[in-house]
C-alpha cells in the first residue's frame, strides 16, 4: 500500500474516534477545564500554576511516548497484543514516572514551550493551550491504539502492519496532532 492509503486509513480511524460521544466539543471543554481548575486551585501562585502545567505537559509526553512505543512494538512484531496488556502498561506510567528522574530530566525541555508570553496572563493562556494540545494528542493516540487492538477491527487494522513502524507511528502522531489543532481552533 502507498503512504496515501496509510494516511487515508489513519485519518479514517481518528475521525471515527472523535465521533464518539465523549469527544463532543462541550464534553471535552468541560473535562479539560475541570482538570485545569483543579491544577489552579492546587497552586498557591502564578508560578506554581505554570510549574504544575509544565509538570502535566511533561507527564503527557511520557504517556504519549509509552503509547507510541507500544504501537511500534505491535507493528514491528506484526502482532495484535491484547488490549488489556496495553491498558496495564498505560496504568503503570505514573508509577514509572514517579520512580524515575523522568520529570526532572524532561521538564527543562518543555519549559521554553510552556513559558511563553510577555505578561503573566499571556503565559497562562499559552501554557493552557500547550496543556490542552498535549492532553488531546495523548488521548487520541491512546484511543487510536485501543481501536487498533479491538478484535473486531483487526481485519482492517492488519493493513497498518504493511508499513514500517516508524512510518505508521509518525503518521498516527501527525494526524493526532492535526486533529488536536482542529479541535482547539474550534474552541
Amino acid at each position: 500500500m502507498s503512504k496515501e492509503v496509510l494516511a487515508k486509513n489513519t485519518a479514517g480511524v481518528i475521525s471515527a474516534v472523535i465521533k464518539q460521544p465523549h469527544w463532543e466539543k462541550e464534553k471535552l471543554q468541560k473535562g479539560l477545564s475541570k482538570v485545569l481548575k483543579q491544577i489552579r486551585e492546587g497552586a498557591g501562585s502564578h508560578e506554581e500554576y505554570l510549574e504544575s502545567i509544565l509538570r502535566n505537559v511533561t507527564y503527557q509526553y511520557a504517556n504519549t511516548n509509552t503509547a507510541r512505543s507500544f504501537l511500534t512494538q505491535c507493528i514491528e512484531e506484526e502482532k495484535f497484543i491484547p488490549l488489556e496488556s496495553f491498558q496495564a502498561i498505560m496504568v503503570d506510567v505514573p508509577r514509572q514516572v514517579k520512580e524515575s528522574n523522568f520529570l526532572a530530566e524532561n521538564m527543562p525541555r518543555f519549559k521554553e514551550l510552556v513559558y511563553q508570553g510577555a505578561t503573566p496572563e499571556e503565559q497562562v493562556v499559552h501554557a493552557e493551550k500547550v496543556f490542552y494540545h498535549s492532553k488531546l494528542v495523548n488521548e487520541l493516540i491512546v484511543e487510536f491504539i485501543g481501536t487498533f487492538l479491538q478484535p473486531n477491527n483487526q481485519n482492517f487494522m492488519v493493513n497498518f502492519m504493511e508499513y514500517s513502524s516508524t512510518i505508521v507511528v509518525d503518521t498516527v502522531t501527525h494526524y493526532c496532532q492535526s486533529y488536536s489543532n482542529l479541535i482547539l481552533e474550534e474552541q
